[in-house]
């Protein structure tokens, strides 16, 4: 079951990056962004904080849905990867 957060609560999303040799490293870019389920994008492309080597966060206010809805983060770095996470958004009344 995904995290539930608050819509207008801001959240931290975290990533530590590995090499292949399980090594944590630095990429040369590292991007975050938020996605409804349909697709429709909620954050684009923001670039993540480094907080020691390999280790990477990013502070997002939940914004742009007002309804209950499970969203995507997505971590993007050089070359093909990529990391997803799911959660989920409700209003305060839920």
């Amino acid at each position: 079951m995904p995290d539930i957060y608050l819509i207008g609560d801001t959240i931290r999303f975290t990533a530590i990056i590995k090499n292949m040799d399980g090594e944590e490293y630095d990429p040369s870019n590292i991007t975050v962004s938020v996605f409804k389920a349909d697709g429709t994008e909620l954050l684009s492309n923001a670039e993540a904080i480094k907080k020691e080597k390999g280790s990477y966060y990013y502070d997002w206010k939940v914004e742009g849905t007002t309804e209950n809805t499970n969203l995507i983060v997505v971590w993007d770095w050089s070359g093909p990867h990529k990391k997803r996470m799911e959660f989920k958004v409700i209003p305060e009344t839920e």
